[in-house]
C-alpha cells in the first residue's frame, strides 16, 4: 500500500509533463512544504465540483522556483505514475490516501500508430508554431507518446482524464491522436480564415 498526500487540482496531470504551480492557501503550503522535506511525490487529482477523481498522477517538485515573505512560493513539478486511490483520509488539513500505481506496459505497435502520432504531433506544432524535433518523437515509446499528446493544451479536462484512466497503452494512444487531429482539423480552419481575412483568429475559442 502506497499513501500520497492528495493535491485536488481543477486538471489532469500525466506523467513526464510539467506542472508549474502558485502555491497560496495555507494547507497547500504545508503540505508542499511537507513534500520538500520528506523528498517525496503529491498526488494531483483532477478535482470537478464537489468531487474528485478516482485515478490521478503522482509528481515530484522539480524546483521551488520563488518562495515569497508571507509563505506563498512558486515550484515546479513534474508528473510521474498513474495511480489509483484506494482509500481517502480526511482527518487532517489536506487529504491523505492510500493509493495503488498503474503500472504502465511496454507495449508497442506495428509502427502505423506511432508514425501517425508523430504526424499529427508535427502538424500541430507548425499551426501551433512552436518547434519539436521529428527524431526526437520517433524514439518515444507508445506510453510516453500518449502522455505528451493527452498533455497539450488542447483538449478539454473530462477528456484528459477519460485518456489518463485508459489501461492499455495503445488505445490510450489512439485515443490521443484521435483527438489531436480533431484539434488540428480546427487549427487548420483557423489558419484558412486568418487568411482569407487577413487578420488574427481567436485559435482557443475554435478549440474548445
Amino acid at each position: 500500500m502506497n499513501r500520497l498526500l492528495l493535491f485536488p487540482l481543477h486538471l489532469v496531470l500525466f506523467p513526464n509533463v510539467p506542472l508549474p504551480l502558485h502555491i497560496f492557501e495555507e494547507r497547500y503550503r504545508l503540505l508542499i512544504n511537507r513534500c520538500i522535506e520528506e523528498e517525496q511525490p503529491f498526488g494531483v487529482v483532477y478535482h470537478r465540483g464537489e468531487s474528485i477523481k478516482e485515478v490521478g498522477c503522482s509528481a515530484v517538485i522539480e524546483k521551488v522556483i520563488k518562495r515569497y515573505d508571507d509563505g506563498r512560493m512558486d515550484i515546479l513539478a513534474i508528473g510521474q505514475e498513474r495511480f489509483a486511490i484506494d482509500s481517502i483520509d480526511k482527518s487532517g488539513l489536506y487529504l491523505e490516501a492510500n493509493v495503488h500505481y498503474l503500472g504502465e506496459d511496454i507495449a508497442g505497435d506495428d509502427g502505423n500508430l506511432s508514425e501517425r502520432a508523430v504526424s499529427e504531433l508535427l502538424k500541430y506544432a507548425f499551426y501551433a508554431e512552436i518547434e519539436l524535433d521529428r527524431e526526437a518523437l520517433a524514439a518515444l515509446t507508445v506510453n510516453q507518446l500518449s502522455f505528451l499528446i493527452a498533455g497539450l493544451d488542447v483538449f478539454g479536462m473530462d477528456t484528459k482524464q477519460e485518456i489518463l484512466e485508459i489501461e492499455q497503452a495503445e488505445p490510450r494512444l489512439s485515443r490521443s491522436v484521435e483527438e489531436l487531429a480533431r484539434a488540428n482539423e480546427r487549427l487548420v480552419t483557423a489558419a484558412r480564415i486568418k487568411g482569407a481575412l487577413d487578420q488574427e483568429v481567436d485559435i482557443d475559442s475554435l478549440l474548445n
